[in-house]
C-alpha cells in the first residue's frame, strides 16, 4: 500500500494514527540554499520548523519504530542533536557517514577533479550524514526487563518458592550464595531466571521439594515470553553488511535537486523495518522512499507539498509498479 498525501506534513501529520508507523525517514531540507525551499532567513526558525516535524514523528511512531535523519551541515546537525537530546524521547543510536567518494564509484573521477584543486584551504565534504534514533537503550533489552509486568508468572512462581522455603532471600543467599539473588527479586526490575546448577542447589534446601517444575519447563517458558517480548524491541535486521561509514553512489537526476540512491534506502528499510511494517517520508520528494518500501513489501505514507515533485513521484512510481495504478 502507497499513500502520497499532498500536502504540508505538519499540516497533515497530526491526522495520522499516534503510534502507527514503525519507520521514519526524513530527508527534510537542509537549509543549505540548494533550492529555493531550502533557505531559512534565521537558522533558529529553520530548528524550529525541523523540531516541529521531530515532535510529529516521536508522535506517529511506535514504541520500538526508528527514526532516520538526513543532512550534510556539522552545525546545523549539532544544534539539531541538542534540540533533540533537550524536546523529545529519542535516543541516539548511531551517526552514519555516506560516503560519495570510494574505489569504484561511478563518478570517482569526476569527484577527484575536485580534490585534487590546487590551493585549497579546506578538506572537500564527499559525504552526507544520518542520523539513526530509536526510543529505547542499546540494545532494547532492558526496555523490556525493566518491565515488571513481564515473566509474571515465573515471578509468581519464585515468590511462592520463596513462601514455601520459609526463609527470607537474605537466609536463602547465605545458604546458596549471591548467584540465586536475581530469581527472589520478583517484585525488581532487576529480576531473572537463575541457571540450571543454582536451580538444582535451591532444591536441595529444606522444604525445597516444593520445586515441582523440571528446569528444561521453567527455560521452556522463559525462553517462549523473551521471544514474545522480542517484538517490543525495536526491530534491527542485522544484515551483517555494513557499520557507520556507507558507501553509495549518488543518485542519478529524477527531476529533482536532492535525490537519495535507491540502494541506501533500502538498506535503511531492511534493517530497521520487517515485511508489513509502515514507513513515513514527511517530505517524499521524488518518491525513491515510496518505491523502495513498496519493493521490500513495505506499506509507505508520504507527504509532499510541492506539486512539481508530488507529479514527478506519482509517475516514478507509476512506472516502478504499475500494477499500483492499473
Amino acid at each position: 500500500m502507497i499513500k502520497l498525501i499532498l500536502g504540508d506534513c505538519l499540516e497533515e501529520m497530526p491526522k495520522l494514527e499516534a503510534g502507527s508507523v514503525n519507520l521514519a525517514i526524513l530527508d527534510l531540507p537542509y537549509n543549505i540554499s540548494k533550492a529555493g525551499w531550502d533557505k531559512w532567513k534565521k537558522k533558529e526558525d529553520y530548528t524550529e520548523w525541523v523540531g516541529d516535524i521531530l515532535l510529529e514523528v516521536q508522535r506517529t511512531l511506535a514504541d520500538n519504530g526508528s527514526m532516520y535523519f538526513f543532512h550534510n551541515d556539522m552545525e546545523q546537525v549539532a544544534v539539531i542533536m541538542e534540540w533533540i537530546a533537550k524536546n523529545t524521547n529519542f535516543v541516539f543510536k548511531q551517526f552514519i557517514v555516506w560516503n560519495k567518494r570510494f574505489e569504484g564509484a561511478r563518478n570517482k573521477g569526476f569527484l577527484d577533479g575536485f580534490v585534487e584543486v590546487g590551493g585549497l584551504r579546506n578538506y572537500q565534504q564527499m559525504a552526507e550524514y544520518i542520523l539513526y534514533y530509536t526510543f529505547q537503550d542499546e540494545t532494547g533489552l532492558t526496555t523490556v526487563m525493566l518491565d515488571t509486568n513481564n515473566f509474571s508468572t515465573l515471578r509468581q512462581y519464585f515468590k511462592d518458592y520463596q513462601e514455601a522455603l520459609g526463609m527470607t532471600k537474605n537466609e536463602i543467599l547465605e545458604r546458596v550464595g549471591q548467584k540465586a539473588d536475581h530469581c527472589f527479586r520478583w517484585k525488581s526490575t532487576q529480576w531473572d531466571i537463575p541457571t540450571a546448577e543454582t536451580y538444582a542447589e535451591l532444591g536441595q534446601l529444606e522444604h525445597g521439594e516444593f520445586v515441582r517444575r523440571e528446569y528444561e519447563d521453567l527455560r521452556r517458558e522463559y525462553e517462549d515470553l523473551r521471544r514474545e517480548y522480542e517484538d517490543l524491541r525495536y526491530t534491527f535486521n542485522n544484515q551483517k553488511t555494513h557499520h557507520s561509514v556507507w558507501n553509495y553512489e549518488i543518485a542519478k537526476g529524477n527531476g529533482h535537486e536532492t535525490p537519495k540512491p535507491e540502494p541506501l534506502i533500502e538498506n535503511i528499510i531492511l534493517h530497521s523495518s520487517n515485511e508489513g511494517d509502515v514507513i513515513l517520508d514527511p517530505t517524499f520528494g521524488s518518491g525513491t522512499t515510496a518505491i523502495s518500501s513498496n519493493k521490500l513489501s513495505r506499506h509507505f505514507i508520504g507527504i509532499e507539498k510541492d506539486l512539481d515533485y508530488y507529479n514527478i513521484a506519482t509517475k516514478r512510481i507509476a512506472a516502478a509498479q504499475p500494477a499500483l495504478f492499473a
